[in-house]
Formats: C-alpha cells, structure tokens, sequence
C-alpha cells in the first residue's frame, strides 16, 4: 500500500485541524475512539474536544473504546467535565476518581466480550468514530498505527468518521496488522501463535468520513518502573516453578498482563534458559521487544505495542523480518478465548487482593472503588492452558495481607487459578478440593505476619460445614 500519510483526493474538502474535526461531534453524542492499552488513540482531536468542555461548548458525551486510551487525554476528558459514560476499561486517574464518585457512568466489559456487546448495540450506534491512522488510500483502505482494537467495527456500525493522520507514528509499522472480524465477533483459533486472519488494513466507507486532520503526537509511553524486591522475589519463584513445569528449554505462547509485576516478569524471562519465546498479549511491552530484537523471543502477537523512541529503534533493527515476528492484532483475536485455548496460552497475571480459595480482586480497592476496569485477565485465565496468578503477600510494608479471608469484588474466579506464586512460596492448586486450595496458599503464599490469623479464620469456617469454608461475615 502508498497510502502512507496520505488522504484521497475526494476527501481533500474534508481536511481541517484537530479544533475543527472536534467541532463537528454534537452534544450528547456516542463516541467511538480507537486505541487499544493507551496506543494508537485519536490524541489531538480528543484533546480539541477537551478544549470545548473547557470552554461549555459541549457538555457531555459517551466515551466507548477498546481499552484505556493515552492518560493525557482520558484526563483531559474527566478533568473538562465532558464524560458521561466510558467503557471498558480506563487506568487514568481523573476517570476513576469521577467513577468512585458516581458522576460517571463506568461500564466495565472483559475485553474478550466487547466487541460482542459493542457490535450487538449495547452502548448504541455511535454518532462518530473517531479513529488514528497512518494514512488512507482511494479505495478505503485505513493503515491504524500502533493498535487495532475495534477500529473495523467501530468504522463499520458509526453513524460518521473523522480520520485523524498521525505524521508522528512510524512508517515501521505498515504491514504489521492482521485486521479480523467473524460475523459473531468471538474470534477465531488460530494455527499459530503468528498465524494472520484478517487484512494489514481497516477498510472504511469514504462516504462516512466527515473530516481528515493531521496530527503529529506520539503515544505516551510511560517508562518502565523498576522492579521492586517483592517483584523480584516473586518472579525468582515463578522461574523455579516454570524449571519444573517445563523442564526443556521451551514455553508455550506468554499472556502477560500490564503494570510493574508484568514488567518484572518480562524482565526475568531475558536472564531464564528458555529460547525461542512467544508473546501472545492484549498489550506488548518495551521488554517484549527487547528480547525480540535480541533473538530471545521468536514472536510477539498482541493488540498494542509501545512506540517509545528505543523500542522503535529495536524494532527498525529487525528490517524486512519484522513482519514475520510481530502481529498487531484486533481485540477480538488477541483477547479471544478461540485463540487463547487453541495455543495453549501460559497465562501470567495480577491482581490487588486474593481470598484463600484463589478468587481474584484485581481492579476494586475494598471491593468498591475502581482502580482500573476487569481486563481481560479473567478471560486468559478461563481460556489458558496453564493460569498462574501472581501477587505480592501484602502491601504497605507486611502491615496489609493482599491474601484474605474473602474478597469484597471478584474477577477472576478460584476455578479459573491453577497455581498462586507470592514472594514467599508457590501453591499449585490443581486437584485439591476448597479447603486444601486455602491450607496451600495461606501456607506457601501468604505473608508469615498473617498466617495465623487466615488459619484461624479457616479452621472458624470449618468448623461451621459446608463444601466452601466460607463464612460470610468475612465479606
């Protein structure tokens, strides 16, 4: 494709600035935004937008993605007073803090089920999708940049489009997209962890477009943290437990999920014996492509990459091969139980707190205010080969147990856990019933402050029958 940069000559009327294309969303409007884990989002028309709930322009809109979009714009959007409704998912702080208090409309959806309940009209047909893009050719055809999310579908149901070019998003990236939507919006398997079932394009109606801006904004890439020694412990077990479990010097395809735990993992996996690793993520990290430009991972296959200055730089060092070893997916592929069970993922995943059964809280402090959205951990963690969960056994210095009694919010749910690694042990649940699953964390995995309390709490369970040990003033 030449479309790179470019805009059809039939559109050429439509062109205007960001402030312009934000003009033209009417008050109340569902908008759909491209974007997937804060890359490849429509930045400088969001931001205009943001401009106008500044000034009373416009006084509220519904906000539908596939994932959280960049931090300086969902912001932007919470801090103009603008935001109604947003789904699913959002790590950005001004969202939560208007969500905990109740004066936005926060729809959670898992991320495998989205695009179902997006395209079955869940959240209406949007007014506008307003999507990112590297260039658009004459026959339709729309190069994204660094996600695909639900671009296709959201370019598909929207009642008009505005295109926002981005000059800033590199040339690298053309080819790199495998653009799918099956009629029941579920997925599809996949051969391969690098298999394509879908176009390197997003194909879009010309007639819907109501205006081209350019833009030249990259993705905010947040710099990686560094591991904390309670990480680091955590992935010294998990290395221990993998030399057992997989004893050769290959793994099956890696979900990681996102954060400084999930970078922490990355991290240990450059300094393991395995080889030839694949990646198959919702969110690729800076790490991930280290190890490919470094020939310790074979393929990465997700829904984003970062696009930070070094990891372009990695990338472009791969040339002419970087397509045969770096999928960006759309959502419903890379978050699709299909793909997911049929490769057999090893998936890896947080969370904030965990019961003794192996329940996960991973985005409710208390169990009632949001800290981020469901994900897609619970559905890797259904659909997965392998489930690991992996948490520290407390916070705020041994004095808060992240392994309690009961969890207040559940996501991911004790049947869908196959082993818990902590900083202080490992417990393989598989084959134990209830009451041996909480002996084996609260022994193996909580903190030694805490053990005696959660068995006491136990042994009060116990004592009271059931199948489920639970009592349910522990709530």
């Amino acid at each position: 494709m030449t479309a790179l940069y470019r805009v059809p000559h039939r559109l050429s009327g439509k062109l205007c600035s960001p402030q312009d294309a934000a003009a033209l969303i009417p008050e109340g409007a569902v908008v759909a935004a491209s974007g997937y884990t804060a890359a490849g989002d429509p930045k400088a028309v969001l931001l205009a937008l943001a401009e106008r709930g500044r000034a009373g322009d416009i006084r509220g809109i519904e906000l539908i993605t596939a994932a959280q979009l960049s931090p300086q714009v969902e912001n932007a959007l919470a801090q103009a007073g603008i935001l109604n409704r947003r789904a699913p998912f959002t790590v950005a702080g001004g969202v939560r803090e208007l969500a905990n208090a109740q004066r936005l409309r926060y729809v959670e959806v898992s991320m495998a089920r989205m695009p179902r309940v997006f395209a079955a009209g869940g959240f209406g047909i949007p007014d506008v999708a307003v999507v990112e893009a590297l260039g658009l050719d004459d026959d339709g055809r729309l190069i994204p940049t660094t996600s695909v999310g639900m671009t296709q579908l959201m370019c598909g149901m929207a009642r008009r489009i505005i295109v926002e070019i981005n000059t800033a998003q590199p040339e690298l990236l053309l080819g790199l997209h495998d653009v799918y939507e099956g009629p029941a919006h579920a997925g599809t398997a996949l051969g391969s962890a690098g298999e394509r079932v879908g176009r390197s394009y997003v194909q879009i109606d010309l007639d819907k477009v109501a205006a081209v801006t350019f833009s030249h904004q990259p993705d905010e890439a947040a710099p990686p943290a560094a591991p904390t020694p309670a990480q680091r412990a955590i992935c010294e077990n998990l290395m221990t437990w993998l030399d057992r479990a997989f004893p050769g010097k290959t793994l099956p395809p890696v979900q990681t999920g996102i954060g400084g735990l999930s970078g922490a993992v990355v991290e240990a996996l450059k300094g393991s014996r395995y080889e030839r690793l694949t990646f198959f993520c919702g969110a690729l990290q800076a790490g991930m492509a280290e190890l490919l430009a470094q020939g310790k991972a074979e393929l990465l296959s997700g829904g984003s990459i970062v696009s930070d200055p070094e990891t372009l730089a990695r990338l472009r060092c791969l040339g002419g091969g970087l397509k045969d070893r770096l999928v960006l997916r759309s959502m419903e592929v890379c978050n699709g139980y299909a793909a997911v069970s049929g490769l057999g993922v090893l998936a890896l995943n947080t969370g904030l707190e965990m019961d003794v059964f192996g329940n996960v809280n991973a985005s409710h402090i208390g169990g009632t205010r949001v800290v981020n959205g469901i994900g897609n951990g619970a559905a890797f963690a259904a659909a997965a080969g392998l489930s690991v969960m992996l948490l520290p056994a407390a916070r705020k210095d041994g004095q808060l147990s992240c392994i309690v009694p009961a969890v207040g919010h559940v996501d991911v749910i004790h049947h869908d856990v196959d082993v818990v690694i902590s900083e202080f042990g490992t417990a393989d649940l598989r084959g134990r019933d209830d009451g041996e699953c909480a002996r084996q964390i609260i022994e193996r995995c909580a903190h030694p402050a805490h053990r005696e309390g959660l068995l006491r709490a136990l042994e009060q369970a116990l004592r009271a029958g059931g199948h489920h040990p639970l009592l349910l003033d522990n709530l």
